[in-house]
């Protein structure tokens, strides 16, 4: 897809930007496809039991009031109200999954006058040098668009619209490589929550479910990249809060859902025998470490579908 191709419809259109340049037998035939079945009937599970939790989502959202500290233009931007959604389960690369709507959507603040856009307790803080960017590069071509003031809800085509024009506002701005690749992540987890509650009645299922999956791998990697790279030349926490352990486990995470099992099996060691890592990242290296040595003793490599999503 291009990890920013929704911007195009907002008046940006990057061709050849680097996110990070500025810093087998029958038998084994038979277990695939029974994998692959089993894959695509557990996504199918997925998929029914996020639609049966569908609410009227509006009832879980109120409006508030920003003034952008870019344009200094007033606008109005969707968020949870206070203890409305609560966390049921976490994904393998550590997605929270939350109920009874997805609060992932409505994470990043985008002022829809000239395009800057950050996580909501970010959005504040942008100094100078960088306000004078973001107008050069991000808000000479951005088409306003007003009419976000009415919105009741987010789509995760909207929201992730938002989340593209805030990798972007990192993209010129400088900003750190992991601040990015978190980014990366955080897009690929809405493309997974719209991947899910897709509805078999759809005519357009398998071509939607396909391209889903294409895009969520392409924004795992480019995640990975980003974090592998951040690992060798960045301090901790990461992204505000993210401890050395909590990155090396979610870089084993994406290793292993990009099938490179061996490089996933590196970097848990150093969890497993921690005494520092908290207990929940050390029982999740754990499953995952399983995992990968019940795939190794299988002698088969299962298809991308097949991994846990």
């Amino acid at each position: 897809m291009g990890i920013l191709s929704g911007l195009k419809s907002m008046g940006i259109d990057l061709k050849n930007d680097d996110l990070y340049e500025d810093n087998k037998s029958n038998k084994d035939a038979e277990a695939a496809a029974a994998a692959k079945a089993a894959a695509v009937e557990d996504a199918k599970k997925k998929s029914e039991e996020a639609k049966k939790r569908q609410v009227n989502e509006e009832e879980y959202l109120l409006s508030k009031s920003y003034t952008c500290p870019v344009c200094d233009g007033t606008f109005k931007s969707l968020t949870v109200k206070a203890n409305r959604a609560r966390v049921v389960s976490m994904d393998l690369d550590l997605r929270p999954v939350y109920d009874p709507i997805d609060s992932l959507k409505y994470n990043i603040v985008s002022c829809p006058n000239c395009g800057y856009s950050a996580f909501a307790r970010n959005f504040p803080n942008i100094i100078a040098s960088q306000k004078k960017v973001v107008r050069e590069k991000v808000s000479s071509t951005f088409k306003p668009d007003p009419s976000v003031n009415e919105k009741k809800i987010y789509t995760y085509e909207e929201s992730l619209g938002r989340y593209e024009l805030a990798l972007l506002t990192a993209m010129r701005t400088v900003s750190k490589t992991s601040e990015k690749a978190y980014l990366c992540l955080m897009m690929s987890w809405i493309v997974r929550g719209q991947r899910r509650m897709l509805s078999e009645d759809d005519a357009e299922y398998a071509a939607k479910l396909e391209e889903y999956r294409n895009d969520e791998r392409e924004l795992q990697q480019n995640a990975l990249e980003g974090f592998a790279y951040a690992r060798q030349t960045e301090g901790y926490p990461m992204c505000g809060s993210m401890d050395q352990y909590t990155v090396d486990y979610l870089i084993a995470a994406l290793y292993y859902k990009n099938r490179e099992f061996d490089k996933a099996l590196k970097m848990l060691p150093d969890i497993l025998v921690s005494a520092s890592a908290n207990r929940r990242i050390k029982d999740k290296a754990r499953d995952l470490k399983d995992k990968i040595m019940a795939i190794k003793q299988s002698g088969r490599t299962p298809e991308p579908d097949e991994i846990e999503d």
